[in-house]
């Protein structure tokens, strides 16, 4: 038997469930997925968790998994860790629509839209966004050759 996974949740840090979840819904588009909301001493205390997708409620595209571990942003800012990307069609809008939005984008040797090149001449524009807990995210435009 090969391993066959139906689905995959990134699971990230926070530190206020509920501040995280308007976020993502807010900002993101995210849905909750109230089936798996564990709300730790009632008031989403630590361990609490939510889970929050993309897509419509039968074909969900993209899952993460809101986890109260930490007591406060991280700060200092993480220098690795997870960081889902997130693919658009328009990345200008994309970066125009969070600045308006005041979501907090990284500026990395003085360039916020940074451009890769793939070995096969495919190439993408990216740049960096944080959400409420100091995670690192992506947003990311594909490019063809």
């Amino acid at each position: 038997m090969k391993f066959r996974s139906k689905a995959v949740v990134i699971k990230l840090s926070v530190s206020d469930i509920l501040k995280s979840k308007k976020f993502y819904e807010e900002i993101l588009n995210f849905k909750t997925d109230d089936r798996y909301t564990l709300n730790s001493d009632g008031d989403y205390g630590t361990e609490s968790y939510i889970q929050l997708y993309l897509g419509d409620k039968d074909e969900k595209t993209f899952m993460l998994g809101l986890y109260k571990d930490i007591e406060t942003p991280f700060n200092p800012l993480p220098e690795t860790g997870t960081v889902p990307s997130f693919i658009v069609d328009d990345i200008q809008a994309t970066l125009n629509y969070f600045r308006a939005s005041e979501v907090v984008i990284d500026v990395i040797d003085g360039v916020i839209i940074n451009t890769n090149s793939s070995d096969e001449g495919y190439m993408d524009h990216f740049f960096f966004f944080r959400d409420p807990d100091n995670n690192s995210l992506v947003v990311r435009e594909n490019i063809l050759k």
